[in-house]
């Protein structure tokens, strides 16, 4: 069941409005959509830089300033460039300094992944950040959704020591790959206790969520819950984009879409019990 939690709000802190058995988590790249995120219910943030990029390793400061402002976990994506999921030696070495950095600097927890040039996940690397993590939770991002057959590798991850993995189930959406989410929740499930809990991100909506949940049984959804803003006419007089993206547009998570997905699935619980 999803409770409306009787919190009283820190007058320095945004707390999460909800306390539900399934887990919202919403990914953020500002402090505003930190805010935000809390304010419409979600259980946790996954704080990035570039969301645009599919989401880089936050700064240290982004993550200390987002934890004076929120209570619920924060769990920060360590991924030094955006593209491919192979990573260099050196660039190895960086991200296992970013994640020590986050770490030291308060992370709840870490997101990562990566694959060999075989297209297998990387176990030495993804156990090295482990390790960096010590006994914070990790997540195994959607580089998992590159894998040939990421039914099978499920278990590698379980044995990597992360205990959830973040996928749309091999495709564009975690709608369009409902049915691998499905088979990936059976296949933990059949681990037993020390399973993987599965996360089901890539176009998680309001208007979806609910009827996913159904079919697939996850116990967590992952989305971004943005809306764009545009900059007003005098902002945007003397506009000149400093990149390929449309600067005149910002992309701020959206607390009622957030409150609308939290609806729908204690709607949808309330209805199978």
């Amino acid at each position: 069941r999803i409770l409306h939690a009787d919190l009283k709000l820190h007058p320095y802190k945004i707390q999460s409005l909800y306390v539900h058995e399934m887990e919202v988590e919403v990914c953020i790249d500002s402090l505003e959509s930190a805010v935000n995120a809390c304010k419409g219910g979600c259980t946790r943030l996954e704080l990035c830089s570039a969301l645009s990029e599919g989401g880089l390793t936050p700064t240290p400061a982004l993550l200390r300033a987002v934890r004076k402002l929120v209570s619920v976990p924060v769990f920060c994506m360590v991924r030094c460039r955006g593209g491919s999921m192979v990573y260099s030696s050196d660039e190895a070495t960086l991200m296992l300094e970013e994640a020590a950095d986050l770490v030291a600097a308060g992370a709840d927890g870490i997101v990562f992944g990566a694959l060999t040039v075989h297209g297998d996940i990387d176990v030495d690397l993804c156990l090295q950040v482990k390790k960096v993590c010590g006994y914070l939770p990790c997540t195994f991002h959607r580089a998992f959704d590159l894998l040939a057959d990421p039914v099978q590798q499920l278990s590698v991850v379980q044995r990597l020591g992360y205990s959830r993995v973040l996928t749309s189930g091999g495709q564009s959406s975690a709608v369009a790959g409902s049915s691998v989410l499905k088979q990936l929740v059976q296949a933990a499930a059949a681990a037993g206790g020390g399973g993987v809990a599965v996360m089901a991100g890539a176009g998680i909506k309001s208007s979806n969520v609910a009827e996913l949940v159904h079919i697939t049984g996850v116990s967590a959804v992952h989305a971004s819950a943005r809306s764009a803003r545009r900059m007003s006419g005098s902002e945007r007089a003397h506009q000149v984009n400093m990149g390929s993206s449309d600067d005149t547009v910002q992309w701020v998570t959206d607390p009622d879409e957030v409150r609308a997905i939290v609806s729908a699935l204690a709607h949808d619980e309330a209805n199978n019990h």
